[in-house]
């Protein structure tokens, strides 16, 4: 009776061990997949080819789902072209560009900020349409995960969040 007892006591101890080394395994493996994606978003960022995709607005505290309509923001190269849902407050009145956040053409002050130990992107340029100005910040996670600051000089501030993917070919 002593020697089962003695036994089982050896079995669980050792199939603890186990355990505990697969965790670490799963464990590593899970941050190697991130890591992974994340290297894919930097690729995809960097190649300056990629277009963001809006599911919800955020504005005064609410937040509204857009994904039944066309709400996307082109990169492509050193141009930009976005056509989006607006739900917020005009400033400037006669504004041509009130209909929503529109526009299309060559970006400003483009830049990309790498933070590898959070795995995330950020990136922000200027651009103008015929009656506006637009300072656009995108924060991208790992999974392609991304929230967009719009700032317009006639409009109040927006959030928009979606994912990004790459440019498809036209």
């Amino acid at each position: 009776m002593k020697k089962t007892i003695l036994l089982l006591i050896v079995f669980t101890l050792f199939s603890n061990q186990i355990t505990a080394q697969t965790k670490a395994e799963k464990k590593e493996q899970k941050e190697q997949k991130a890591q992974k994606k994340y290297e894919l978003m930097k690729e995809l960022v960097n190649s300056k080819s990629f277009e963001f995709t809006a599911i919800w607005i955020s504005t005064y505290g609410k937040r509204i789902n857009i994904a039944s309509g066309s709400n996307s923001i082109e990169i492509s190269q050193d141009s930009t072209k976005a056509a989006m849902q607006y739900f917020g407050t005009v400033t400037s009145i006669g504004s041509r560009g009130s209909e929503g956040v529109s526009f299309d053409n060559v970006m400003k002050n483009y830049e990309v900020n790498f933070d590898d130990h959070k795995k995330k992107i950020n990136v922000s340029f200027s651009v103008k349409n015929k009656s506006e100005n637009f300072d656009v910040n995108l924060s991208i996670n790992k999974t392609g995960f991304t929230y967009v600051d719009v700032y317009s000089n006639n409009k109040s501030n927006v959030t928009y969040d979606g994912n990004i993917a790459a440019l498809k070919p036209k």
